[in-house]
């Protein structure tokens, strides 16, 4: 899977924000913040990516376990899957 182009990441103030562009900005009621694990992920899925791969990128980069990076990650991508934000 891999992130769709019509959102762009901005930093404000320390915090991440995921702000639609194009048609994105009619079909979106809100806006999207993403905490630093969020943040990492997203970038990762500037390629295509596996959930293996999105869970060791996260391993490797905070102090956690596998087994819970897995299970997290799966609820992001789900979430933001339901939110149309993924490409599969």
């Amino acid at each position: 899977m891999k992130r769709k182009d019509d959102f762009v990441l901005q930093n404000v103030g320390g915090e991440y924000i995921l702000v639609p562009i194009g048609q994105r900005v009619l079909d979106l009621n809100g806006i999207i913040t993403l905490n630093p694990t969020g943040h990492h992920v997203w970038e990762l899925l500037a390629k295509h990516r596996s959930v293996e791969e999105l869970t060791a990128g996260v391993v490797e980069h905070f102090d956690i376990d596998p087994e819970r990076a897995g299970a997290d990650i799966k609820i992001f991508l789900e979430e933001i899957s339901r939110m149309g934000l993924l490409e599969e």
